[in-house]
């Protein structure tokens, strides 16, 4: 008996009727979503979060071992969550001073050496202030702001050269609120020159030098501004970006009419803080202090993530008619916003696949093993990525060709390749680590049991079929490889997916469509192009 019997009339109806729907049905939901919901499209689209991993590295002698450095916290500007930390023997414990969050690592009797690693995700916000231009500057202020305004080490409020600096920026007399920060904002922005010093450079060598570091031109705002009798104040922190990196950041906020308004010399932000600005501390600190006669190192290791905005979410969660809020369903059982963006990229990955396997015509290793590849690559960077799949294909196939010497039965050689999977990824990892390749270090996320499948499927084909063949095989996946990690890496499409993740179904209908394909597949024309051009010719 026949299941589906239909003329091929009804089958074209059911299809094109089928296309449609899973086209027309999510543009439906959409439109639910932007005007029954009454969310904007710019609300919808998840905000930015940098996953942060500061990594300190220490060697101690057999002495007792303090660490401390200033930890983030959350505030109307940003906003620090999943905050975790690893430190082996040491023990970390939290302390307030002042505004400041600081922890602090202590170790007994510390020999060799040891990485601590204290993670968090990051969130921030872009703020402007717009300062009105007849606010006079106050004579008096409260006593809370009295050491916002008075000398300190490296800050000569009292100096002659800074008080001869102001009353050349400033002759015709005392200016307002606003003229007095534009003017000093553009003389350090406009007549100082950016350097890249690693030292400590206090206001007086900054403004003899005429060019400073971030901390210098910073320091010497700072004076000018209180000279000027404005409260002002130093913020150190991090401009959170991907990629590993050793230095620290630090600008003025300058107190207004009861706001404390930002100022970035080196980077000529007026009145505003991008939201990539992640505040540590507030005043003239040391980002990092430790024990003497040690050795330490640390490193900011950061991933750009998209999570959803807290607002828009509040609004959603609250909203009777809202039936189609994945995050929410995936924060109730504690599964992170970020497993979600990956879980929903996957199929892009696929339909990547798809048109290089029935457009382009490329044969690839495994049905959708490039689109998981490069969804685990994502973690690792693409060039990482690429090389460690390639280093543990060649490797394991290898392997497998001695043990078909060995004439082992299949299953236990399959055991014996995925075994040596875990292992070539736990020496990658260990080898990241070690080699402050912290990318490389991220191999772990790789599938094992498919990576040991395709091993096998390579070593095989190198016996079968030459190794010339599985070398243009093993070429063309990693082409297909880096195609998928474009697209499921783009910024774009995950942002519109997690905002409607009913676009799947659109995903399914160009599936369909591409199911149905009987043109020439690219290879096909470029093998062929000599007779199907010369075919033209005769007619």
């Amino acid at each position: 008996m026949r299941l589906f019997t239909a003329s091929p009339n009804q089958r074209r109806t059911v299809y094109f009727s089928l296309v449609a729907f899973l086209v027309f049905f999510p543009l439906g939901i959409m439109a639910y979503k932007l005007f029954v919901l009454d969310y904007p499209l710019a609300g919808l689209i998840p905000a930015v979060s940098y996953s942060t991993d500061v990594t300190m590295q220490v060697t101690g002698h057999g002495d007792d071992m303090m660490l401390r450095t200033y930890l983030p916290r959350s505030d109307f500007r940003q906003t620090v969550t999943e905050e975790a930390n690893a430190s082996g023997a040491f023990t970390l414990t939290f302390e307030n001073d002042g505004l400041n969050r600081v922890g602090v690592w202590r170790g007994e009797r510390v020999t060799g050496t040891h990485t601590l690693h204290y993670t968090y995700t990051a969130q921030g916000t872009h703020v402007r202030y717009v300062i009105p231009d007849h606010l006079e500057i106050p004579q008096v202020y409260p006593a809370g702001l009295k050491e916002y305004l008075a000398s300190e080490e490296g800050v000569p409020v009292s100096d002659p050269l800074i008080a001869q600096t102001t009353a050349q920026l400033f002759p015709k007399g005392k200016p307002t609120i606003l003229e007095a920060v534009t003017t000093i904002h553009r003389f350090l922005q406009d007549q100082f020159a950016n350097r890249d010093f690693s030292g400590y450079t206090d206001a007086l060598t900054a403004l003899k030098l005429r060019e400073a570091s971030c901390n210098g031109k910073s320091r010497l705002f700072v004076a000018l501004a209180r000279k000027m009798n404005l409260p002002a104040r130093l913020v150190g922190g991090v401009v959170m970006e991907s990629g590993s990196k050793r230095t620290s950041h630090q600008w003025v906020e300058v107190y207004v009419n009861g706001h404390w308004v930002p100022f970035d010399t080196i980077n000529n932000h007026y009145m505003e803080l991008p939201a990539n600005f992640l505040t540590l501390y507030y005043g003239d600190q040391v980002l990092f202090r430790h024990s003497t006669n040690v050795n330490f190192q640390y490193h900011f290791n950061m991933n750009k993530r998209l999570v959803p905005k807290r607002e828009v979410q509040n609004k959603l969660r609250d909203s009777v008619l809202n039936i189609f809020n994945l995050y929410d369903v995936f924060q109730r059982i504690g599964i992170s916003a970020n497993l979600l963006k990956i879980i929903l990229m996957i199929p892009f990955g696929a339909l990547v696949v798809v048109i290089f396997r029935n457009v382009v015509g490329m044969e690839t290793f495994g049905t959708f093993l490039p689109a998981l590849i490069a969804s685990a690559a994502r973690e690792t960077g693409l060039v990482w990525g690429l090389l460690a799949f390639f280093t543990i294909i060649l490797v394991c196939s290898f392997v497998r060709r001695a043990l078909d010497w060995l004439h082992l039965l299949h299953s236990p050689k399959m055991g014996i390749m995925l075994t040596l999977v875990v292992l070539i990824i736990l020496g990658l990892t260990v080898l990241g680590v070690n080699l402050s390749l912290f990318d490389l270090a991220h191999v772990s996320l790789f599938p094992i049991a498919i990576m040991a499948i395709t091993a096998e499927r390579f070593a095989i084909m190198e016996a079968e079929q030459g190794l010339g063949k599985a070398m243009k095989i093993m070429l063309a996946t990693l082409v297909v490889i880096t195609a998928c990690y474009v697209v499921m890496d783009s910024l774009f499409l995950q942002s519109l997916v997690l905002a409607f993740q009913e676009l799947l179904l659109v995903l399914i209908a160009l599936n369909l469509w591409l199911g149905k394909w009987v043109g020439m597949r690219l290879t096909e024309f470029l093998r062929f192009r000599y007779l199907i051009l010369r075919g033209e010719e005769v007619k």
